[in-house]
């Protein structure tokens, strides 16, 4: 049998298990399956490279014989010509040395495909064969897709990514962009973060709005606890610190190497007393039964620092909301946010705020802050002002929602958890407003 190399991705090598099915191929039927073979790849990442023969399941007999090899990824330019000698060596011409990650935040002002009529866009990326697509928007010049892919990179000297925008009713080509890779080798940490880029075939004003990050492929003999070790010393010095004291993630608990990092930065102290407010208007509890009114109750936590994930496990959040009647101005500022849970201790989250004003949620309404990478407690003191009457003001909520751009390593949801709170709580009206921390919620879907 002629040996066949191959490069997957995995973004969460935790119970992550590797399958391989064999089948005899046939020209004129359907292939025959001989049988498969599995494999943990915590395996493969504890001894950095595993060659060995598995056993066939679902088969008599037989085994196949593999090599793994775990690759660690970094953002020092100066490894590329090591994995390029040995993809040379190896006589191998697909194999990659790198991997693209690549967040598409948003579109400014995409031409018209019709007359008088705005596109449905949706966008296509690809890198070489490699392609992917975005979701499509309904008639919108300014498209919001924050959604992220990954892409295998043989060699960045000379490659592209290619970023096309699509009209879904006409497919017609409504914009276009070319990115050369070399580029980012001497980019900073090898990486852009939300950047305009002006889009070809397009509209004078027409942008495109998106990160990329490149990394390069480094072999090498790895330990279990070594792994956790560089999982650690991925909350780099470039990482914004939470200057106030707050508590190691239980998430992280077991993980000595990532408490070791996270307890310079996050002294454990005793908690302060909590006090627990429920968020509801005297106006809901009276016009409301009682088993609604206590469905929408959100606490919020009054101290500076909290011990806990929240009641979801999906971290807590602090902001403070004011509101001038006499400005008819609403400020609202994102302290902080403590215990993002760690799924993967090699992927710490890279969080940032989206805000909205319910109902509606319109674009207008947006409010971002920036991201702040590789942090599970991360510190913005971000404001925020929205102009509204008091009267609007009694019928709208604010939308939370917290993401992470580290979701651009997967085309999952970026969502990492989300809450509304009403703004017609009268503690808002004061002229202290109300600061307090509220439990992040699981994501919820758009009304």
């Amino acid at each position: 049998m002629l040996p066949e190399s191959e490069k997957a991705v995995v973004e969460v090598s935790q119970r992550a298990i590797l399958v391989l099915r064999l089948f005899d191929w046939d020209r004129t039927s359907d292939d025959e399956s001989l049988g498969r073979a599995s494999i943990d790849i915590s395996s493969v990442i504890k001894k950095g490279v595993l060659d060995t023969w598995l056993p066939l399941e679902e088969a008599k007999h037989g085994d196949l014989h593999v090599r793994l090899q775990w690759y660690k990824l970094t953002a020092d330019p100066n490894d590329l010509q090591q994995i390029l000698l040995e993809t040379q060596l190896l006589r191998v011409t697909t194999m990659s040395s790198a991997v693209l990650s690549v967040f598409i935040d948003s579109a400014r002002h995409l031409k018209q495909a019709r007359a008088n009529s705005k596109p449905d866009p949706y966008l296509v990326c690809s890198v070489n064969k490699q392609k992917k697509q975005t979701a499509m928007i309904l008639r919108d010049d300014s498209p919001v897709w924050e959604q992220g892919f990954t892409f295998l990179v043989t060699n960045p000297d000379n490659e592209c990514l290619n970023v096309k925008i699509y009209d879904q009713k006409t497919g017609n080509d409504i914009g276009q962009y070319t990115y050369t890779l070399s580029t980012l080798l001497k980019q900073f940490n090898m990486e852009v973060i939300q950047q305009p880029f002006q889009l070809q075939k397009s509209g004078p004003e027409s942008k495109l709005y998106m990160s990329l990050s490149l990394r390069i492929m480094k072999a090498g003999e790895i330990e279990e606890s070594d792994t956790l070790e560089q999982a650690a010393a991925l909350a780099r010095s470039a990482s914004v610190k939470t200057p106030e004291a707050t508590v190691t993630p239980p998430a992280v608990k077991d993980t000595q190497g990532i408490n070791k990092r996270l307890s310079t930065e996050s002294p454990i102290i005793e908690e302060e007393p909590t006090k627990v407010t429920p968020v509801i208007s005297a106006s809901a509890s009276m016009e409301k039964p009682i088993s609604e009114v206590v469905s929408q109750v959100l606490t919020h936590r009054v101290p500076e620092t909290t011990s806990s994930a929240g009641e979801h496990g999906l971290g807590r959040i602090q902001l403070s909301l004011t509101y001038s009647a006499q400005r008819q101005k609403l400020d609202v500022t994102i302290h902080k946010i403590s215990h993002i849970p760690l799924r993967d201790p090699s992927s710490i989250p890279d969080p940032y705020v989206k805000l909205y004003l319910l109902p509606g949620r319109s674009k207008e309404s947006k409010r971002k802050t920036s991201v702040i990478k590789d942090n599970c407690n991360p510190t913005y003191d971000a404001s925020f002002e929205y102009l509204i009457s008091i009267a609007e003001l009694r019928h709208t909520e604010l939308e939370v929602t917290v993401c992470t751009q580290k979701g651009f390593l997967s085309s999952g949801s970026p969502i990492i958890g989300m809450l509304k709170i009403p703004l017609d709580d009268s503690d808002i009206t004061t002229p202290a407003g109300l600061k307090s921390w509220f439990d992040l919620q699981p994501e919820l879907k758009h009304e």
